[in-house]
């Protein structure tokens, strides 16, 4: 199948339905299903064949999301970490919290407001308060070291899973490895992304070992995209993805 080619997975209504029914069905979750099948078809819907309903479904493509457009224009809040650097004047330098009330306290000037602004606007501000008083021309870097609201979850075939801040651009890689990387039983050939966009969620089946060779882009991830590493043959796949999408997306059919 083209990389490129969109396909839509029945990742929990038609695939746990195939699951009681058909004992010797897949239950991976696998852009590589031979859904010429009759005991998968009910599993992946290729283009041009709509699925008879869209209860439960999760579109999905094969390959990388697209780059997270506004990536560069995340508001700073509360709680984030900022590593605040002050060009040639190291004591003015700083790595700060941002309060509640939406300021970190810096050497000098003390308080200064910095939520909802961008990084580059919270240099501009920093700058125009350091020259106000201190320096004739500040060149200050605003680095959000922590993005407090924004994280993103890791699970399946990983050694920890669980939920992680982003830090910065955070990529794919980055998130696994902070998931302590995958399991020896992982395949890493078929990650799947998930990625909310409005009230819709969208599936991306990454090749891994493609990035790792420098093959294909390490795609950056955005706050709350949910990540799933399937393990080689396993049967608990759906499972695991049930876990994941729970909260996540709506399945009233099963109650979830």
């Amino acid at each position: 199948m083209h990389r490129d080619t969109r396909i839509a997975y029945a990742v929990l209504v038609f695939c746990l339905a195939a699951c009681s029914s058909e004992p010797n069905t897949s239950t991976r979750l696998t852009p590589s299903m031979d859904t010429s099948r009759s005991d998968t078809s009910a599993l992946a819907q290729t283009q041009g064949s709509p699925p008879p309903s869209s209860e439960g479904m999760v579109p999905a493509v094969i390959g990388i999301p697209q780059a997270n457009v506004g990536a560069d224009a995340y508001r700073i809040g509360p709680d984030d970490v900022l590593d605040v650097t002050v060009f040639q004047v190291d004591e003015l330098s700083a790595k700060e919290r941002v309060s509640q009330d939406g300021t970190i306290t810096m050497p000098l000037i003390g308080p200064i407001s910095v939520s909802g602004l961008t990084s580059a606007q919270a240099e501009s501000r920093i700058a125009a308060a350091l020259q106000k008083d201190y320096l004739q021309k500040a060149q200050v870097d605003v680095f959000v070291a922590e993005q407090a609201n924004m994280k993103v979850t890791v699970g399946g075939a990983v050694k920890k899973p669980g939920v992680f801040p982003l830090s910065g651009q955070t990529t794919l890689l980055q998130a696994i490895a902070q998931a302590e990387g995958a399991t020896r039983l992982a395949n890493e050939k078929e990650v799947i992304l998930f990625r909310k966009s409005g009230s819709d969620v969208n599936a991306y089946v990454v090749n891994v070992s493609e990035i790792q060779r420098g093959k294909l882009t390490d795609p950056v991830l955005a706050g709350g995209d949910k990540i799933m590493v399937p393990e080689s043959g396993s049967a608990v796949f759906v499972s695991s993805i049930t876990d994941t999408l729970r909260g996540f997306v709506h399945f009233p059919a099963l109650g979830l």
